[in-house]
Parts: structure tokens; sequence; C-alpha cells
């Protein structure tokens, strides 16, 4: 745990203080009664980041999984695939939002990457308070067989208001554009499949990857949100959503995953109510049957009737506001079969 601790500090210094600071509860509840709830997003990261970075170094110690040769479906190369081959490696890029600003992330192209070959793309949003480093830290990018078979960005968030550094998942949100710049330029510099983008989020990462999957749901194959509630005026009603209305006319399968009932930042019926969400965006009317988790504390149940395939997975309470065990594993692993 020492060793742990040491790498969360070097990584967020911050967020370790932060993290010092707000996990006693008079902390947690100064959070949340003088934040609001994006405060509480901030201790929330702090809270799992431990657990994160736990759960992405196991990440490289567990079998290999079958990497696709070349994404399953139709594929819609990009106009870089006219392109000759660029840089390649792990380095940093800038593009702007929709208020215009210079903004920063970070992208992982594959060491023999070829332009003849049109490559699945990957987006993973930090938490409330985190950083591009965070998200590359729990190592989707690592999971075998993905580095070669993808292109990794991993963006970086910026002071909301008065909340910390995380995302505007707003229905008029400057991160829309932010995601819009990302994907459209790299698929201008690289050979992208623009039929295979997918996005994964954790926290205040996952509330904005629901927000890309209600209005960006056309450009994206699949969604992976972990450990969010989203936005609601009444958390007991999903149909208080503030990103109504949806702009996605095909909405992308989802995976959720949570803390079995809540965890120590959100409280039942919170969890609950984004699954119904969920179910609504993606038109679920039939009953849950359970399938097979890669990991030994996690449960997970597929809906049936859906106009786009919904995923819902709870783990162990004891886990608390973080990632699971094999997150990259079975993040990988449920991208892969699209």
């Amino acid at each position: 745990m020492e060793s742990l601790r040491a790498e969360f500090m070097e990584k967020s210094p911050e967020a370790f203080q932060l993290h010092r600071i707000g996990c006693g509860a008079r902390g947690v509840g100064h959070a949340m009664t003088h934040g609001g709830r994006h405060s509480a997003r901030v201790l929330a990261w702090a809270f799992g980041a431990l657990l994160g970075v736990s759960a992405a170094l196991s990440a490289t110690s567990v079998a290999a999984l079958a990497a696709p040769s070349a994404s399953p479906g139709p594929t819609a190369p990009s106009s870089g695939c006219a392109l000759p081959a660029g840089r390649t490696g792990v380095f940093t890029l800038k593009t702007t939002d929709g208020k215009h600003r210079s903004r920063s992330y970070l992208i992982q192209v594959p060491a023999d990457y070829t332009p003849s070959r049109a490559y699945p793309l990957f987006f993973v949003f930090h938490g409330g308070g985190g950083n591009s480093r965070q998200s590359y830290g729990w190592g989707l990018q690592n999971a075998p067989g993905a580095a070669a078979n993808g292109i990794f960005i991993f963006p970086q968030g910026i002071e909301f208001q008065r909340y910390g550094v995380g995302w505007d998942d707003s229905k008029n949100s400057y991160d829309l554009p932010f995601f819009d710049n990302m994907l459209n330029e790299t698929g201008a510099a690289y050979c992208i499949d623009s039929a295979h983008v997918f996005v994964a989020g954790f926290s205040w990462g996952g509330d904005f990857v629901i927000a890309l999957a209600c209005h960006r749901g056309d450009k994206i194959r699949a969604v992976v949100a972990n450990s969010t509630d989203d936005e609601y005026k009444d958390t007991a009603d999903f149909m208080t959503y503030r990103g109504f209305p949806c702009g996605t006319r095909r909405p992308p399968s989802v995976r959720f995953s949570h803390a079995i009932g809540g965890d120590q930042m959100y409280p039942p019926p919170d969890f609950a109510t984004t699954s119904q969400l969920l179910q609504y965006l993606n038109g679920c009317s039939g009953k849950a049957t359970r399938v097979t988790s890669d990991s030994a504390v996690m449960s997970c149940h597929t809906h049936e009737a859906c106009e786009a395939e919904y995923v819902e997975c709870s783990f162990d309470t004891r886990i608390g506001h973080g990632l699971p065990p094999k997150w990259a594993e079975d993040t990988w692993k449920y991208f892969s079969q699209f």
C-alpha cells in the first residue's frame, strides 16, 4: 500500500493533499454541503485513485486475451488513411473546445502503425480532480493485444465553474466540441475506423461519456461508464436528466459498472436511476439475464429487447468509489466484441 501511496503522490500531489484533507467525515460533509455534487466528484476521485492505480497495475499480470486482427463488422476508414505514416508512441497534442480555448490530450499510436489499416479509436476520460496521466495509468492500452490494435486518447479536463478540474457534461457543453475536434483531427492525421470509436470514463468522466452517448452517440460504437450518477434534478427520477433532449438517433452499446447499491460518494438511488436512464436511452424493454465477467468480485447482467446492447455490472461494496480489479481487461474485452 505504501508503494501505491507513493505513486499516487508522484502522479498528482494536489489530489493527494485533497485526499488527506477530505477523507474525514467532516471533510466529505463540508464538500457535499458547500461544494455540491461536482465538488464531491473531486473528493470521489481522491477516494478511488489508489484503487484505480491498483486495478491498472494488475492489468499487466493476467493471461492474454485474444486480440482482434481487425474490427468486427463494416469499417469506415478516415481521410488520414491516404497519408504517409505519422508520429507513433505516446505524446501530447492540442486542439480547441467549444469556447475556442486551447486544450490538450495524450495520444498513443501503435509503434508499428501503418496507414493501410483502419484502427479503432478509444477515448478514456479521467475523474474529477484528475488528469490525462491518471486515465492513462488505468491501463486500457496495456490490456493484452490492445496497444497494437488501436489508437488511444486520454483527454485533459479543465476547471469547471468553482468545482475543480472536470468536464462540462451539460447539453450545451463546451467539451462536446472538444471531443468532436479530437475525433476529427485524429481521423484527418491517422487512419482510424470511424465506425469503431469507443469511450470510457470514471466518476465525473463517466458523467461525460453518458453525455456523449446522449448527444454524440451516432459517432460512438460503445461506451463504458464506471461509478457515475450523472445529472438529475431529482436523483430518484431519471426523466429529470439535465441532458434531455438527446440528439442521438442511434444509441451506442453501453456497459455500466458500479458498487452494489451505491458507494460512499454516490448513495442509493443514484446508480439505480442512472441504470434506468441508460435503459431508456437504449430502448430496453426486456428482462435482465446474467452474463459472465472475468472478475470474481463483479456480477453482470445484460438487458434484453434493447435497440443497442446494455450491460450492467455491480461489484463488491468494499471496493468503494473506484475501478474494480481487471477493469482494463474487462473493458478491452467488451470493446473488442464490436
